[in-house]
């Protein structure tokens, strides 16, 4: 989703950052949760992820005013091998769980050229490009993905028992920018789903909503919606939602392969409380299952800089084929993305997630205008 297709406000990301560290810190995270938390955060603000920046910012929120967080915990890597790890978020977030984990598969790999980490019970993860882009800047090669809550209806059902899960996987390039796909294997996750209602439009992939007493399909979520007062994304909705064809369904399939069927003690989506609305009590369990990184580093095998230069190739290859008519240019996935992140400058947030950032940051004591002055005057402004 990008500012073209909703409407948007903008602001610099720095200062969101910013925000986002001395909003967690007032919530009682540590400064190097706080730091990552706000790291990854930023990163989909800044590849223009509208529904997982500053919208994503409130899962962490409610999960920790609920104290379904545990703030004082810290994720753990409760068993390894050479070339793989298992991690306990402790009810953490996904953002600091993955990022450790994250930082563990690239050491391993670099020893062995492969490494999987496998991560369970923390409080979602956010974009998951975020931790791929880690990888790559350590010159390797990344794929992740976790489950979630049930959000979507098996292909021919109409009852959400499915997850609605991120899938990221990337590559480093030389003179290109990394190649990047960070896409969901749903066609309508909640973010979609509120926004459209939140803006009074019609769902960007069609009819993708089924009526839960007639069966029929519909784009039009505001029938359905039931909002919450205190947030911007965090909504139900009474229809469950399907998939537009089954090569979607089998992807999402795939992911539950990489997440709870190979990490261990993690439920399947099915176990995992749902509706959204639930979560904003007291769970004692984690808001996510399982997930999991596999990172790899070519260069035990092969010379230095022949990946980035066949990445290249292909990337010249790709961009240079014949364009259909009125295409300017031929993008790779991640390119965009990339592109806002080397050029700066202020980034799109939705109006409904601003809103519900406002009030975050004021209940939590703090003052936007203060904030802003003092990342102005600090020296600790820069993000990613």
């Amino acid at each position: 989703m990008t500012g073209d297709d909703y409407d948007v406000r903008h602001e610099d990301p720095d200062f969101l950052e910013y925000c986002y560290t001395r909003v967690w810190e007032a919530m009682g995270g540590s400064p190097e949760h706080a730091a990552i938390l706000a790291s990854c955060v930023s990163y989909g603000d800044r590849y223009g992820k509208l529904t997982q920046g500053m919208g994503v910012f409130e899962i962490p929120v409610a999960m920790a005013r609920t104290g379904t967080m545990v703030m004082d915990a810290r994720p753990e890597m409760v068993d390894s091998g050479d070339t793989w790890t298992v991690w306990d978020g402790h009810r953490s977030s996904g953002q600091w769980a993955f990022t450790l984990a994250t930082r563990k598969a690239i050491e391993q790999a670099g020893e062995c050229g492969i490494a999987i980490a496998l991560v369970r019970n923390y409080n979602d993860a956010g974009a998951f490009g975020a931790y791929v882009r880690m990888a790559i800047d350590a010159g390797m090669v990344a794929m992740a993905t976790n489950n979630s809550l049930p959000l979507v209806s098996p292909w021919g059902g109409m009852e959400n028992v499915l997850s609605g899960p991120p899938f990221a996987a990337g590559v480093p390039a030389g003179q290109h920018p990394p190649i990047i796909s960070d896409v969901s294997m749903i066609d309508a996750h909640d973010g979609d789903i509120s926004e459209a209602y939140y803006q009074g439009k019609s769902l960007r992939r069609g009819k993708v909503l089924v009526d839960p007493v007639t069966g029929e399909l519909t784009d039009d979520p505001a029938p359905y919606i039931k909002p919450m007062d205190d947030y911007g994304r965090i909504t139900d909705c009474e229809a469950p939602t399907v998939f537009n064809e089954p090569r979607t369904y089998a992807l999402n399939v795939f992911t539950e392969m990489l997440s709870s069927f190979i990490v261990p003690d993690s439920p399947i989506p099915p176990d995992i409380p749902n509706p959204a609305s639930v979560w904003l009590e007291l769970q004692e369990v984690s808001l996510t299952g399982a997930g999991s990184i596999i990172v790899i580093d070519p260069s035990l095998w092969m010379p230095p800089g022949e990946m980035a230069a066949k990445v290249d190739r292909y990337a010249d290859k790709v961009k240079g084929a014949k364009r259909r008519p009125g295409v300017e240019e031929i993008f790779l996935p991640g390119e965009r993305g990339a592109r806002r992140l080397r050029e700066g400058g202020p980034v799109a947030i939705l109006p409904a997630h601003w809103e519900s950032f406002e009030r975050i940051v004021g209940e939590e004591g703090l003052n936007l205008d203060q904030l802003r002055d003092n990342w102005k005057s600090s020296s600790s402004g820069g993000g990613l």
